[in-house]
This record gives structure tokens, C-alpha cells and sequence, in this order.
């Protein structure tokens, strides 16, 4: 391992917690502000970090959420039929959980500023409106590197005791004394373009409504200043989001697919984008779509990804 990247010691023994609700999303922001007052950018101190594991039964997908989720989102979708939750929006379920832990006194260090850098998530079996859900989310691991602290979130979905759908959110907190330590790396040529997006300034807003996701860096430039941004950024989620629904014209998002995928720079609002896609066969007859989402006129690059059907050709 890298002299630059040092894992954090965590518990082996998970400490399970089973919530029966969760609070309303103004009493979670109270907790954000209260945890970041009694917690500094800092490093964990000595001694492994308490493991632990959120558990939330009961959750039903709720249809009219799904359909303004869809329209902020760009999905198709069948709105007098029955309907398959859209890919990406069973994240959202874990908004009120991730925000539960980091504001709890198992999440060791300051939850302001969090940015979230990659998702990934692997849908096994299709999941209708209607259907329960017990969710869980568990502290996978922490790692100190030359940009900060990389915090990642095991999401995991059952119904009916079988796990039907399962993610990865990382997380980075930046850590001022390493800011000036970053190295810059080598861009990837864009993939073929195939649609131009366009993102309104209120897109941030409009996606927290459909999430649950308020952190205050996407719905304003004066909220994001508050907290040290310069401008007011989309949802690394809606952009993985509207992505994939722009790839809906030649990719099925039939269960079983996997996706991966990293953000890169923010998109600061408004933003023109454009899509980029190339789509090949991989081992074992696996079908995949590999994806990008740049500004359409320097070429930076905000997302990065792949969509994997396996065993599966289009």
C-alpha cells in the first residue's frame, strides 16, 4: 500500500442498530449542525472506529415520489401501469439513513462538506412499487489519502430476506492539511457524444425534492458560500441519474445489471453537458455501456461509469 493512503482501523464486532423511523429531514439538519460544532477536520484518534450498522424496515417506494423522480430525472416511465423503480432511485431510500449516521457518534469525524466521489450498485432482482423493503447501512471502511478521507457505505436491500439490491457510496472529506498534496492525473479522451443536456440553476433544488438529499452545497450559491463552496452544484446522483436515462434509448435496465460509477468535477449550475457512451462485449459474454458526462465546451470531465448486463447482448 501507498506511503500516501492509510486504512483506518475499524471494530470487527458491527454494532447493530435498528431504527423503527426516521426523523423528519429538518431535525437531521439540527443533528449536522450539532455534529459539526463537536467534531474538527481531523483525523480519527488512536483506536479503531466503532463499526456499526443501521437497519430500517417497512420501507415502501411511494409512486408519486417515483413519478417526479422520473420527470427530474428524465426517466420513461408508464405512469397508469405497474411500474419498475428506475435505476438509481433505491439509493435515495438511504438519504434519511446515511444521514442518521454521520450525525451519530459512530461517524468520528466532521459530516460538513461531505462529497459524495463514486456510487456503485448492482440490481439483482426488480423491485415494483408497492413492495416492502428492509434497508441497512454499514460503515464498509475509511481510508486517509492525499485528498482527505474516503469514507464508503455498504446499502443493502431485502425483500422478503433475500437481497434484492445492493450499493457502494463513497464519500470524500477533504482535510486542509493535505489540500496542496493532490496530484493531478491524466484525462481519458471523451467517449462519442451522442446528446447534448442542458442543467437549469434549479436543478439542485428540484432533486433534493424528489431525494430528501438538502445538503446545502446543491440548492443555492448563497447556501453553498456558507459552507465554502463558490457556486451551487448538481447532485452527483441526479447526474449519474440523467445519465443513465439518456442511455434508456439502447441499454435495458433489466435486473440483473451492475453500475459503476465515479464523479469527477461538479457541475456548477447552470451547465450545458454532453453525454458520451461506447458500448462493447467483455468476457463471458458480458454486455457493457461505458459512460461519460463532460461540459460540452471544455471537455471536463463530471462523471465516469459503466453499465454491466451479464450474459446479456443488445
Amino acid at each position: 500500500m501507498s506511503s500516501d493512503i492509510e486504512q483506518i482501523a475499524l471494530t470487527e464486532t458491527i454494532y447493530s442498530v435498528h431504527l423503527t423511523h426516521l426523523p423528519l429531514m429538518p431535525a437531521i439538519f439540527c443533528r449536522l449542525l450539532i455534529s459539526a460544532l463537536g467534531k474538527q477536520f481531523r483525523l480519527p484518534g488512536p483506536g479503531p472506529v466503532t463499526k456499526a450498522r443501521l437497519h430500517l424496515n417497512g420501507v415502501i417506494p411511494d409512486r408519486q415520489r417515483i413519478d417526479r423522480y422520473c420527470r427530474v430525472c428524465g426517466f420513461s416511465h408508464a405512469p397508469d401501469g405497474p411500474i419498475i423503480v428506475p435505476p438509481g432511485f433505491l439509493q435515495t431510500l438511504f438519504i434519511g439513513l446515511l444521514g442518521r449516521y454521520i450525525t451519530s457518534d459512530f461517524f468520528p469525524i466532521n459530516p460538513m462538506g461531505l462529497i459524495q466521489t463514486g456510487q456503485q450498485f448492482e440490481s439483482r432482482r426488480p423491485v415494483r412499487i408497492n413492495d416492502p423493503l428492509d434497508l441497512s447501512c454499514t460503515l464498509e471502511d475509511m481510508t486517509v489519502t492525499a485528498k482527505g478521507v474516503f469514507t464508503r457505505f455498504l446499502l443493502e436491500i431485502y425483500r422478503e430476506n433475500q437481497v434484492v439490491w445492493q450499493g457502494i457510496s463513497t464519500y470524500l472529506t477533504r482535510t486542509p492539511s493535505r489540500a496542496d498534496r493532490v496530484r493531478k492525473t491524466h484525462q481519458d479522451p471523451p467517449l462519442p457524444a451522442f446528446m447534448t443536456i442542458y442543467v437549469p440553476s434549479g436543478t439542485g433544488r428540484a432533486y433534493a425534492r424528489v431525494s430528501g438529499d438538502y445538503n446545502p452545497h446543491h440548492l443555492s450559491d448563497v447556501t453553498a458560500r456558507i459552507i465554502g463552496f463558490k457556486q451551487a452544484m448538481a447532485h452527483g446522483m441526479w447526474s449519474l441519474a440523467r445519465t443513465l436515462a439518456c442511455l434508456e434509448r439502447f441499454t435495458e435496465f433489466t435486473s440483473p445489471f451492475f453500475v459503476e460509477a465515479a464523479f469527477k468535477l461538479p457541475v456548477y449550475m447552470p451547465a450545458t453537458l454532453r453525454v458520451g457512451s461506447k458500448q462493447v462485449m467483455a468476457g463471458h459474454g458480458r454486455h457493457q455501456v461505458f459512460f461519460d458526462l463532460r461540459d460540452a465546451v471544455t471537455r471536463r470531465p463530471h462523471l465516469k461509469g459503466r453499465v454491466t448486463h451479464p450474459g446479456k447482448m443488445s
